[in-house]
């Protein structure tokens, strides 16, 4: 039998691929070893017993307080890592989507605070190549093939 604090939990995901032309919006989470900053799509925990795009919706509404619409599926993702010396396993549920509201893209980068760690944030815009090709990279960097320079067709 395994003991409590030895029992893992797989945390899934979902994250929204919102773009402005040819840039998405993404996540800032900390700098990298290669001189510039790690970021990642916005998004975040499904609750047991809601779907993947529930959450969706939830997680921009709470964080953001928008309304997202044209949301389409991309893909599902795994990755198994280690974060502050543990082993990390996540499945990512990623959507295409649009926010209804406009004020996210008149701004080059605006802050939001994550209700449940109370932890202000930065969003900004980002061209794909930049994360692919500078210092700055984005965080499932395999989500960079799927998402194309193009924004997916609703399936």
């Amino acid at each position: 039998m395994l003991r409590p604090e030895s029992v893992s939990e797989i945390r899934v995901v979902a994250l929204g691929s919102i773009r402005r032309g040819e840039e998405l919006l993404v996540q800032e989470i900390e700098a990298n070893d290669a001189g510039g900053r790690n970021y990642r799509l916005l998004g975040g925990g499904v609750e047991f017993g809601e779907h993947s795009r529930e959450a969706l919706h939830r997680e921009f509404d709470e964080e953001l307080g928008v309304t997202l619409d044209d949301v389409s599926p991309v893909g599902t993702y795994e990755r198994v890592f280690d974060h502050e010396g543990r082993r990390q396993h996540e499945v990512w549920r990623v959507y295409e989507a649009a926010i209804v509201e406009d004020w996210p893209y008149e701004r080059a980068e605006f802050s939001f605070v994550e209700p449940d760690l109370g932890v202000e944030l930065r969003a900004t815009w980002k061209r794909p190549r930049e994360l692919r090709s500078g210092p700055d990279r984005l965080y499932g960097e395999t989500l960079l093939d799927d998402l194309g320079s193009e924004p997916h067709s609703a399936q």
